[in-house]
């Protein structure tokens, strides 16, 4: 009688656990199901510190000395076996505006893909990397003067294609952009409402060895420069610009001794023809140079040389340079003291030292190797 109580007590609980485990992977099954079309969400945020003596526009006002420069909002998913979109917001005291959104299609005749949407151009490496994430407070000072704040971005269409070889890995990127609003101290100046900016790129990727590796990069970009009022013909031409640039980056880290050891040193030079008038033109170069060691688990210094000349008059050259000390608690957020100085022909200095915070949320996607 006491085995057979204990038979049914235990077929009871065998069933009851059954049933359990049956539901709980039904309902596992299901949040996966729900899951499955949400895209993933990630915020970068961005907060600044910053003191010193630095020179102003005539209708600019003096930044406040602690900021919340930008909170990097990304929403990142395939769309099905052939595509993925990718979309990355910029909330900012003043709002929240797009700076990129683009769908892009991996498998196209050709081993081609294509990129449709808002992004940012092929033109060089650090132009890719949104400015949350960069290890600078700023940005160098040739992309500041040729491309802005923002870098070189608009709405169109990319093509690029990996050339198949036995060697090393090639790429070839084509662009056709709209053209950025109209500025003198930018490479390139929207003129008409069918003007674009066509850039192009050759990349070269090359593993030196097991813990050394290099990329090699040319670049160019072809656009309108802005207008120039005619008086004998009553019409305004457009007038154009060209930019040309070579980048290299090499990294060195070794996976198997040194594991919170690495180097990366990335260098970017660049040049310009920018029509003055219909008669004339001007050329201009400016270039960047980064260093970094990461000589701790958490710990990495750095440095940055810049120099630069106006590509509205090459005349005015600025040059100085950037020192870091970054900490990272861990992956998702750094902390990093930072400390510039720029000269200039016209006898001015700029002193600045910054407090740079970032710290990630969610899986934020990896940008361009």
């Amino acid at each position: 009688m006491r085995r057979t109580i204990i038979y049914s007590l235990s077929a009871v609980l065998l069933f009851l656990g059954r049933g359990a485990r049956a539901q709980a992977q039904a309902s596992g099954s299901a949040l996966q199901a729900s899951n499955i079309f949400n895209p993933n969400i990630s915020v970068i945020g961005w907060f600044q510190g910053e003191a010193g003596r630095g020179t102003l526009a005539e209708d600019e006002q003096a930044p406040s000395a602690f900021q919340f420069k930008e909170a990097e909002i990304a929403f990142q998913s395939v769309v099905d076996p052939y595509a993925r979109a990718d979309f990355f917001m910029a909330a900012e005291d003043e709002g929240m505006e797009l700076e990129e959104g683009y769908l892009t299609w991996f498998s196209l005749p050709g081993d081609l893909s294509l990129k449709v949407g808002k992004f940012k151009g092929s033109f060089g490496k650090f132009n890719l990397v949104h400015r949350p994430e960069t290890a600078f407070a700023d940005r160098p000072l040739v992309h500041e003067k040729y491309f802005g704040e923002e870098g070189l971005a608009g709405a169109g269409a990319s093509l690029s294609w990996h050339v198949p070889n036995p060697w090393l890995l090639v790429s070839l990127d084509g662009d056709a952009l709209t053209m950025p609003e109209a500025s003198e101290a930018l490479a390139f100046g929207k003129a008409k409402r069918r003007d674009f900016l066509y850039v192009g790129r050759l990349g070269v990727y090359h593993d030196l060895t097991e813990a050394a590796n290099v990329s090699l990069g040319a670049d160019y970009a072809h656009g309108a420069a802005g207008q120039e009022f005619n008086d004998v013909t009553l019409t305004s031409p457009t007038l154009k610009s060209q930019a040309y640039g070579l980048d290299m980056t090499f990294r060195w880290k070794n996976p198997r001794r040194a594991t919170y050891r690495s180097i990366l040193w990335q260098t970017e030079i660049l040049w310009n023809n920018r029509d003055q008038s219909a008669d004339s033109e001007i050329t201009s170069m400016g270039l960047f140079s980064h260093f970094e060691y990461q000589f701790a688990r958490r710990w990495r210094a750095g440095g940055r040389y810049d120099w630069s000349q106006s590509p509205a008059d090459n005349e005015k050259r600025e040059f100085g340079g950037l020192f870091y000390l970054t900490f990272s608690p861990s992956e998702f957020s750094r902390i990093s003291l930072q400390g510039k100085q720029v000269k200039r022909t016209d006898g001015t200095t700029e002193r600045l030292g910054f407090f740079k915070l970032t710290f990630s949320i969610g899986p934020h996607g990896t940008h361009p190797f």
